[in-house]
């Protein structure tokens, strides 16, 4: 039977692709649109929108990872439902249940999946996996190359979790029943301040980097074209709002892998290229 990955281009999907096929299984990935979409040898490519029914997507498919998507899945759930699909992995976040996030829009979009999950009757895992390690390429990649790394709210303590840990986790619920349950918040080992984030990245790649500490008003006007304002002014004030207060550390990584959560300095090492 097969496991279908959807959002397999993106960096949790591409990777979770990869183990499945190195593990031997029957994988299909699919994207909106395959054309850039490159995949291990033996891995099918198909082209699916989560916005509408999935048809020959589903065919044979036993397991399924649903990457999180705005608007309307129904369709897709109901064909996963005809199709006999046993089990799916839903990535989530956070921000689903976080204080104050919850009610943003990152917690809102997320809730409605879930629900449109819950109420297929569908059999589902979702995984909620904390700050994700790749936010420091996304968010501070120009930064960190000129020098100076520009925050608000420089002590908010987050948990950074490697995506490969995120991965194995996911290959593992697609595979195999023993951790399967409604939920399973993943975690970095460690709590760190975005400062000692920032020092951690200087440290690996043997490079000074200040922090410059920045106010929510001039955090806004510095907001990049292609972030959401709506979406960032959530995260500010979930930021104001938890302060330096430790994040929440758990061994969940651990207890479904069967080894400890990779750390912050091991996805650096791991990605210097990418810096």
């Amino acid at each position: 039977m097969t496991i279908l990955v959807t959002g397999a281009r993106g960096n949790i999907g591409s990777r979770l692709v990869a183990r499945l096929a190195a593990a031997g299984h029957d994988v299909r990935a699919s994207a909106r649109d395959t054309a850039s979409l490159e995949v291990p040898e033996g891995v099918e490519r198909v082209a699916l929108d989560l916005d509408s029914p999935a048809g020959a997507a589903l065919e044979n498919v036993r397991t399924a990872f649903l990457y999180p998507t705005r608007g309307d899945i129904g369709g897709f759930l109901a064909s996963a439902v005809e199709a006999g699909v046993e089990h799916v992995v839903l990535l989530s976040s956070p921000g689903a249940y976080d204080p104050v996030e919850h009610a943003g829009p990152i917690g809102v979009a997320h809730q409605a999946v879930e629900a449109a999950l819950r109420d297929s009757g569908l059999s589902h895992t979702v995984l909620y996996p904390s700050w994700l390690a790749t936010n420091t390429i996304r968010d501070w990649a120009e930064q960190i190359k000129a020098g100076t790394v520009a925050i608000p709210y420089p002590d908010w303590q987050i948990n950074p979790i490697h995506l490969d840990d995120v991965a194995e986790v996911a290959a593992d619920l697609l595979t195999r029943e023993q951790f399967r349950g409604r939920s399973l918040i993943l975690t970095g080992p460690e709590s760190l301040s975005q400062r000692e984030v920032v020092a951690t990245v200087a440290e690996v790649l043997g490079n000074p980097i200040a922090v410059k500490e920045l106010t929510r008003e001039e955090a806004l006007a510095a907001l990049p074209d292609w972030f959401p304002p709506a979406v960032f002014a959530s995260l500010l004030d979930v930021a104001a709002n938890l302060g330096d207060r430790p994040a929440t550390v758990n061994n969940n990584v651990e207890r479904v892998t069967g080894h400890p959560a990779r750390t912050l300095a091991e996805w650096l090492r791991d990605n210097k290229s990418a810096y």
